[in-house]
């Protein structure tokens, strides 16, 4: 799973809290980054205003309906932060869309530097006997196991229990750098393997869901914390309203729904993330050591 199918599954779920009927169409020109005219296959679907091609959004000024266009303001590409890009013909047109599509990209990438879950990498060097310790990878937290590749040719790698994490390393022009010394020594010239957690990486464009350092088991539950981030930022009106009562007395809105509905979404965030990080802690359940 990459980016792009992690952000098109949060709004498939996401819009169905909202009432989400956003008009849609394509281009029918390709676009550049500079153009401020997009012709589309359906104008009658685009109103002044914002409007979403592909990631970026750009600002429409005028609506030519007999023309088929849509006059972008000057200044209007990459309109709230948006990237001005180049876009195909055929690229989805939205109209004022309730979650842009950058929204819910940033919500994805908050949730995963935010979240309370660890990635897991696998860092190998060569032990020459001599050197007392070894820098580990920039980010590295914790390390949850070490073994060493023995000299025999059954191919196992045997457990090293004793070593120490010196978090003071010292590397020329980093900070917060660790290393590892081992005090149960392994033969010289052998590769040593080191497994250790580190925080989680935002995704770019076009990466996989790997990159976060994740497992890919987490990924509904960054999913659900980037639902709940997007919920919290959207108007009342726009809640879909599930309660009787509503229609009895002809309110679209029950009193404390957009509230109700935070709570709710959050409440399934949160018992995800609570089975995942009971998971991880049982998977990454320290090998004994023994530092001395």
């Amino acid at each position: 799973m990459n980016l792009e199918t992690l952000i098109d599954q949060t709004l498939a779920e996401v819009s169905g809290y909202v009432k989400n009927q956003e008009p849609v169409t394509v281009l029918t020109q390709a676009l550049n980054a500079t153009d401020l005219t997009i012709t589309v296959d359906e104008v009658s679907s685009l109103s002044r205003g914002t409007v979403e091609i592909g990631d970026e959004l750009v600002y429409a000024k005028i609506i030519d309906k007999t023309a088929g266009t849509a006059t972008i303001m000057p200044a209007g590409r990459g309109w709230q932060g948006t990237t001005a890009a180049a876009h195909d013909i055929h690229a989805l047109v939205r109209n004022n869309p309730t979650f842009p599509r950058s929204q819910v990209k940033r919500a994805i990438n908050d949730t995963i530097t935010g979240i309370d879950l660890f990635g897991i990498s696998n860092y190998t060097f060569n032990f020459d006997g001599t050197t007392y310790a070894y820098a580990l990878p920039a980010g590295a937290n914790d390390v949850t196991g070490v073994s060493w590749d023995t000299l025999n040719s059954t191919g196992v790698w045997a457990l090293i229990r004793r070593y120490r994490v010196d978090r003071n390393f010292y590397v020329a022009g980093e900070t917060g750098r660790y290393a590892i010394v081992l005090n149960e020594v392994p033969a010289a010239g052998r590769d040593v393997r080191v497994q250790y957690t580190h925080l989680p990486t935002a995704l770019a464009d076009g990466d996989n869901f790997s990159v976060s350092g994740l497992p890919a088991s987490a990924a509904d539950v960054i999913r659900l914390g980037a639902m709940w981030r997007l919920v919290t930022t959207v108007d009342a009106s726009k809640i879909v309203s599930t309660a009787p009562q509503g229609d009895l007395v002809d309110s679209k809105i029950m009193a404390g729904t957009p509230t109700a509905l935070a709570r709710y979404v959050y409440q399934l965030f949160s018992v995800r993330l609570a089975e995942e990080k009971a998971k991880q802690i049982d998977v990454l359940q320290n090998i004994v050591q023994f530092e001395r």
